[in-house]
């Protein structure tokens, strides 16, 4: 069994190298240790007698891998999988294609968890990590100087080693260009190591691509155990949401990392503050006898700062002396929302700027400074004049986003008449929707004994001399003694019920 093993180990390493060269997976090698250990070579007949297309399809594969307990008959499909590819393949090439590594891979990681524990399931207390990224992909040949390699070595002391090695000049071996040796917090530390463990102690999705780098991970336990872990660079592995790449350069304040992801990502807007100025001259019907001054001076401005990592949106305006208003929206992963739907490498990038013979206004000035941090890029600061023409293209798109998810939180409750002014219900009483069949024209009165309906839902009602069935939108809500309805009970049609999804595609009816 520990042979069966070790066979396992061996070949899933191979097969998850993206480096490894064709003929060391279809040469005789694989077939001489399945031999060893007893495999029959049978094209496959038995396993596909029991699990039919999953002999040589990885989706298949995957549906039933859980439910495979024959070694003997896992190890004869996995050798008669590689015969394929050994003599009756078109191109022994095919077999480094996505799908049949992810065959191999899956049915090895079977054959591996058969014959003894996981050894692709960190156990235990990280110690150590040691991540080597190459950004090496298809494309023309880098230049010398050009960065296409890290290495990245960190300890549960704190300690970070980290060297960048750039392409060279076409020998085998990359050129070191950079090296940084330094300490982060224990705490900081823990941290990061708490969510690797917490990723790969589960196990995890590889991601294959021939057009791309890739990265070979160790993760070293207290007991001296090395895991070992391969994909390509294009990996996004999150932890309760916090992106695993991210989160390691976020940590060591190495911005620059490839880490799983290659460092590829679109940038993200980190914060945006939005600065408006604007100084009114106005001149008084009476000036005071003895006044030096013509105009008095009104001094006016704005302030909108969205901020991801404080997770607040804030308005204030500065009205004048002594008067100030400010409010503050603080929304967990409502501002992360917001500042995602902005391109960050688009946003604010043009401006038309006004013409030589525009008409200033002599009593009134209105000036911007816009302030973008990115996650990546440097600060971006845009200023100019506060007119069309003078804000950048899609100022008014930005403007909507952020006035729609302003509005959409309103200003509460406690000053709506709608709240304070309504009334509790008695038993005895009525109650009146009145409703509208489009926004604007005249509301009707309907009955109805559904307390749950508000201002607001759409509901379903009779209309017509043939009580032909409508959606209508509730526009207010009254109570009413028997003794006081606006209409006769008898003559009031009623609500049928609240509207579904199927209601708002009944056909119009005129």
């Amino acid at each position: 069994m520990k042979q069966i093993h070790e066979f396992a180990v061996k070949w899933i390493d191979k097969f998850r190298d993206q480096k490894i060269n064709y003929i060391e997976l279809i040469d005789h090698y694989m077939a001489d240790d399945c031999t060893a250990l007893g495999f029959e070579m049978d094209c496959g007949h038995a396993f596909e007698r029991v699990y039919g297309a999953a002999v040589n399809n990885s989706d298949e594969l995957d549906k039933v891998i859980d439910d495979i307990t024959d070694i003997s008959l896992l190890g004869s499909a996995i050798y008669s999988q590689w015969r394929y590819f050994n003599h009756w393949a078109y191109t022994g090439t095919e077999i480094l294609e996505p799908q049949n590594r992810a065959w191999f891979i899956l049915a090895l990681s079977r054959l591996a968890l058969l014959s003894g524990e996981n050894p692709f399931i960190f156990q235990g207390t990280l110690k150590k990590m040691r991540i080597v990224s190459n950004n090496i992909c298809y494309g023309p040949m880098p230049e010398p100087d050009e960065e296409v390699e890290q290495h990245l070595t960190i300890n549960d002391e704190g300690r970070i080693w980290f060297s960048g090695y750039n392409f060279g000049h076409g020998g085998e071996r990359y050129e070191k260009a950079r090296s940084r040796n330094f300490k982060i917090e224990k705490a900081d530390t823990d941290k990061l190591f708490d969510a690797i463990v917490a990723y790969f102690s589960n196990g995890y999705d590889e991601i294959f691509a021939a057009d791309i780098g890739d990265w070979v991970m160790e993760l070293t336990n207290t007991d001296g155990k090395t895991y070992k872990f391969r994909g390509s660079l294009c990996a996004d592995f999150e932890v309760d949401g916090i992106d695993l790449s991210d989160l390691i350069r976020d940590t060591l304040g190495l911005p620059n990392l490839y880490v799983f992801d290659g460092n590829n990502k679109p940038d993200k807007i980190k914060r945006i503050v939005l600065d408006y100025h604007r100084v009114t001259k106005i001149k008084p019907k009476e000036v005071p006898e003895g006044a030096t001054w013509e105009f008095v001076t009104w001094d006016y401005t704005e302030q909108l700062i969205i901020d991801r990592e404080k997770e607040t949106l804030e308005h204030i305006q500065n009205i004048g002396t002594g008067c100030k208003v400010s409010r503050k929206y603080e929304i967990e992963g409502g501002i992360e929302g917001l500042l995602d739907d902005f391109d960050a490498e688009d946003l604010f990038g043009n401006i038309v700027g006004n013409p030589d013979d525009a008409v200033e206004n002599p009593n009134e000035t209105k000036d911007y400074k816009i302030t973008i941090d990115y996650k990546k890029n440097p600060q971006k600061i845009i200023t100019g004049t506060f007119d069309k023409n003078g804000l950048p293209d899609d100022f008014e798109e930005f403007a909507d986003a952020v006035f729609g998810f302003i509005r959409f939180y309103g200003l509460g409750e406690i000053l709506d008449p709608s709240v304070y002014g309504k009334v509790k219900r008695l038993t005895t009483d009525y109650i009146y929707c009145s409703v509208v069949f489009d926004e604007g024209q005249k509301s009707y009165y309907y009955l109805t004994d559904d307390d749950s309906i508000e201002i607001g839902d759409f509901v379903l009602v009779p209309v017509g001399k043939d009580n032909h069935e409508a959606v209508v939108e509730v526009v207010n809500i009254e109570y009413f003694s028997v003794e006081n309805v606006p209409l006769p009970v008898e003559k009031t049609k009623r609500i049928i019920r609240k509207c579904t999804d199927e209601n708002f595609n009944l056909p119009d009816l005129e």
